[in-house]
């Protein structure tokens, strides 16, 4: 019998022949094909350079078959065909006004890439329509203003399509931008006509009502509250971070932060988070290491005139302890922050002081520049608006007056910028006044006056604290209380506060709501 060749070796050979071949189709010598199209409208985007490079192209052993990277343009359908695809092939695709595109391609021959726009225009306006210039568009890490026709351009939106509008003067706005590219936002104008209410008041529950009361019957229409004390530098809520806890700086005297801003909010009320920033006894006295050193007694902290302590404004821990104190109440739901003592001792041994390594090639107003910005750039995402308290004269001055607050630098990352305008304060003979407490609307415009025109162009507003209170010699009646909030209105600031430390307020300075 004639015997029949097995068909097996034939089988085997076959085979292997179209495993090379696969191999040399699809690995060595694999192709990739694909489209590129506007992920909002699905239109082609012809033109489009598309590069497909190795993932590991720097540590492949052997060495890679086919180049490490290569390079195709879309057609005019938007589609791309590349014949040789180096192994581990990642498509990237990188187009202005859109956000970058990285895609692992390894095992497909088809590649669909949908770019996201990420420029956004449109213009800002009024409710009565008006444009609003100078605006605050903000997505993610990037900022723009609007011009004076309230029109703006923002590039590199964030994916999340989340946008934060705000302008001093107006309540911001939080907006889910979508599948656009244009977005027209509308601001409420809104001028702070605010009081200034101690944590020791609102732990006096009769006090605070009566606080309560006198805003439902005026005009009032804020509140500034203490969250971080002055001088004991305590957080005055139950703070749940990790730093407060563990340096124990927290002396809760506002038991229920969250049911205080809920019943502020509910009366319509402004809430405006005041917080002493580098006066702080507390915190340099967990950690010691944080204060401004003493140069006489090394290891020791510096004592100031008047006996306390100084965090040091240099230290980027001192700004991250106060930043985060900042954003927990903007969550819990403050529309502002106000930074306080956010500048350096001006009473004291000056010369005793020790700023330590970090104060190296720095001046004071890169510190408090510093920290300031920081605390812009991680607060004005959140909605919050900014503001920091200035001593009355740094307008008057081309210095930092030794304290590091230089008018324009400030301005350059605040919403607001406000002066502590207390005639009282005022030497004798400013400004030809033998005693300036008794003009007080004099003071106040001249100092506005001043103040404005060293704001122009930064986007910054004014908003003064006036005095509410006794000076030297000086009763401080409602006409005189009165006097001041018409000269800070007539002189164009963005409101008013009204400081009185012991929360007492002259309720016949004020009008009807």
């Amino acid at each position: 019998m004639r015997r029949i060749p097995s068909p097996l070796p034939y089988l085997f050979i076959a085979l292997l022949a179209a495993a090379g071949l696969g191999y040399f189709h699809f690995v060595a010598w694999q192709s990739l094909s694909g489209r590129v199209s506007n992920a909002y409208t699905g239109a082609a985007m012809p033109g489009v350079p598309v590069v497909v490079s190795s993932a590991s192209a720097a540590e492949a052993t052997p060495p890679v078959r086919a180049a490490a990277q290569v390079t195709a343009t879309t057609a005019p359908d938007g589609t791309f065909y590349i014949e040789r695809i180096p192994d581990m092939p990642v498509v990237t695709v990188n187009v202005d006004g859109f956000s970058p595109q990285t895609i692992d391609a390894q095992g497909q021959r088809d590649v669909q890439v949908e770019l996201v726009p990420n420029v956004l225009t449109g213009v800002v306006l009024a409710s009565n329509g008006q444009p609003v210039p100078g605006a605050s568009i903000i997505s993610g890490a990037v900022r723009v203003l609007s011009g004076p026709d309230g029109s703006y351009e923002l590039k590199g939106a964030a994916d999340d399509r989340k946008l934060v509008v705000k302008a001093p003067g107006y309540l911001s706005q939080q907006i889910d931008v979508g599948r656009v590219v244009t977005q027209n936002v509308t601001l409420e104008p809104f001028t702070v006509k605010a009081i200034y209410i101690s944590g020791d008041t609102i732990a006096t529950p009769g006090k605070y009502q009566g606080l309560l009361d006198l805003i439902d019957r005026t005009e009032l229409n804020a509140v500034v509250v203490d969250v971080k004390a002055d001088n004991s530098g305590q957080v005055l809520y139950a703070s749940e971070l990790a730093i407060v806890q563990q340096l124990g700086t927290a002396s809760p005297l506002i038991s229920d932060l969250g049911g205080l801003l809920a019943q502020l909010k509910e009366r319509g009320v402004y809430r405006i988070a005041r917080l002493s920033v580098f006066w702080d006894q507390a915190v340099t006295a967990a950690k010691p290491e944080w204060a401004l050193q003493s140069r006489k007694a090394p290891g020791q902290p510096w004592i100031a005139g008047n006996g306390t302590r100084w965090a040091n404004p240099y230290n980027p821990e001192v700004w991250d302890y106060n930043i985060a104190i900042a954003k927990e109440v903007a969550q819990k739901g403050f529309d502002e922050i106000q930074f306080d003592f956010a500048y350096f001792p001006s009473v004291g041994e000056l010369e005793d002081i020790d700023y330590g390594p970090h104060a190296e090639g720095k001046k004071r107003v890169d510190a408090i520049g510093g920290f300031l910005q920081k605390a812009y750039a991680e607060l004005s995402p959140m909605g919050t608006f900014i503001a920091t308290n200035v001593l009355a004269f740094t307008p008057f001055v081309s210095d930092d007056m030794g304290i590091g607050q230089s008018f324009e630098l400030m301005a350059a990352t605040n919403d607001y910028i406000c002066p502590y305008l207390y005639p009282s304060d005022y030497p004798q003979g400013f400004d030809d006044f033998e005693n300036p407490a008794e003009h007080p609307a004099e003071i106040v415009t001249r100092t506005l006056s001043r103040a404005t025109t060293r704001l122009q162009g930064s986007g910054a507003r004014l908003r003064p604290w006036l005095q509410d209170f006794h000076g030297r010699n000086v009763t401080y009646d409602a006409a005189k209380v009165r006097a001041e909030i018409d000269a800070a209105e007539a002189g164009g600031a963005a409101g008013w506060m009204l400081w009185n430390f012991g929360n007492t307020y002259t309720e016949g300075a004020l009008k009807a709501p």
